[in-house]
C-alpha cells in the first residue's frame, strides 16, 4: 500500500512534477513582480489566472491528457522504458567503475554535467520532432493549445512521452556513466540516481511560466544562455518568422549553437495553436480527447505510406524556412 501511494504522490506532484506545490510560490512571486510592474488592472489572482483560459476548451483537453498521463505513470509504462539507470550502470561497468558511498567531485559539478547532456538530448530530441514528418503529429497535440497555462506542458501524446523517455534515457544514461566513470573515483547510488538540483531550481522559478499569458524576457544578453517563459512562448506562436524557432529548455545555448535561437527585442502579441506554411492558422485537428489521441496516429502512419518525395512536410506542420547554423 505504501509503495501505490509513494508511486501516486509521484505520478501527481513529486519533484519530477512541474506542479509539484514546491515549485508554485516561485512562479506566483515572479508573476506577482510582473504584475506590479507592468500595473496592470484587477485583481492579481484573476489575472494570474484567468477564467477564460482555465475553462477554455483547449485547457479541458490539456487537463484530460495530464490524467491520461498521470494514469500510464501509475501503471509503470514509462519506468518499464526509462533505461537511464541502465544505461548508467553498463558505462560504468565497462569503463571499470564501482558503486561505492564516496565520491571525489563535487555532486555540483556532476549535476551541472548532467543538466547539459540532459539538455543537448532534449534539445534534439524536440528538435527532431519538428521535422520528421513522422515524428511531428505527436508533437503536434503539445502545439495545437490554443491557450497556455502551466497544465500544458502535460499537453502530450503517450507515444511522443514513450519515445522521448526512451530516447532521453539512453543518451542520458550512458552520459552519466562516462561523466560519473571519468570524474568519479567510487560511484554513489544517491548520485547516480538522485534528482539533479538544477532542475529542482529552474523549477522553481520560471519553468511554470513557460506555459502561459504572463511575459517574462531575460532581454538579449541572457537570452544567448537561459531560454526564457517569453522565448518558449514564442516557440509557441503562429506566426511565421517564430516557425521552428527555440527547441531548448533550460539553456539557449543549444539554439544558439545550431542556428536556432530567436531572442525578444520587445514584447510581442502572440497568437497559440498550429498554423500552416504562410503562418495561417489552421483547424483544430485535437478537439476532443478521443482525435488528440487517434488523429496523430492516423497522420503518422499516412506519412509512412506516402512516396518519399511527397512525405518531405508533415500535414499540420508549421513549417520554417530552412534553418542554417549560426554563424
Amino acid at each position: 500500500m505504501d509503495t501505490l501511494l509513494d508511486t501516486f504522490y509521484l505520478a501527481i506532484g513529486g519533484p519530477n512534477s512541474r506542479i509539484w506545490p514546491i515549485y508554485l510560490p516561485g512562479m506566483i512571486l515572479l508573476a506577482y513582480f510582473i504584475y506590479r510592474k507592468e500595473k496592470q488592472s484587477g485583481s492579481f489572482l484573476g489575472w494570474l489566472f484567468p477564467a477564460k483560459m482555465y475553462l477554455h476548451k483547449s485547457h479541458i483537453i490539456d487537463l484530460q491528457l495530464f490524467v491520461v498521463g498521470r494514469i500510464l505513470i501509475l501503471l509503470g509504462v514509462f519506468q518499464k522504458i526509462a533505461i537511464m539507470s541502465v544505461g548508467s550502470a553498463g558505462t560504468v561497468a565497462l569503463l571499470g567503475g564501482y558503486v561505492s558511498a564516496d565520491m571525489d567531485l563535487s555532486p555540483w559539478v556532476i549535476g551541472l554535467m548532467l543538466l547539459l547532456a540532459s539538455d543537448f538530448s532534449t534539445y534534439w530530441i524536440h528538435r527532431v520532432h519538428h521535422q520528421h514528418p513522422t515524428l511531428w503529429p505527436f508533437h503536434a497535440v503539445h502545439h495545437s493549445a490554443e491557450v497556455m497555462t502551466p497544465i500544458t506542458v502535460y499537453r502530450k501524446h503517450p507515444i511522443y512521452d514513450v519515445f522521448s523517455t526512451l530516447v532521453r534515457g539512453v543518451i542520458v544514461g550512458v552520459a552519466q556513466g562516462l561523466l560519473l566513470s571519468l570524474f568519479v573515483s567510487e560511484i554513489s547510488i544517491p548520485l547516480a540516481l538522485g534528482v539533479n538540483a538544477f532542475y529542482m531550481i529552474f523549477n522553481s522559478l520560471t519553468a511554470n511560466l513557460r506555459h502561459s499569458h504572463v511575459w517574462l524576457s531575460f532581454g538579449p544578453v541572457a537570452e544567448h544562455i537561459f531560454i526564457s517563459p517569453a522565448q518558449h512562448q514564442v516557440h509557441h506562436s503562429i506566426e511565421l518568422r517564430h516557425y521552428n524557432k527555440n527547441y531548448g529548455e533550460v539553456l539557449a545555448i543549444w539554439d544558439w549553437m545550431f542556428g536556432t535561437l530567436y531572442i525578444c527585442a520587445q514584447r510581442e502579441e502572440i497568437a497559440f495553436g498550429l498554423g500552416d506554411k504562410d503562418g495561417n492558422r489552421i483547424a483544430q485537428p485535437h478537439d476532443s480527447l478521443r482525435t488528440a489521441l487517434m488523429v496523430p496516429i492516423r497522420q503518422s502512419l499516412a506519412t509512412l505510406r506516402r512516396k518519399p518525395a511527397a512525405s518531405a512536410e508533415p500535414e499540420v506542420t508549421p513549417v520554417s524556412p530552412p534553418v542554417t547554423p549560426a554563424e
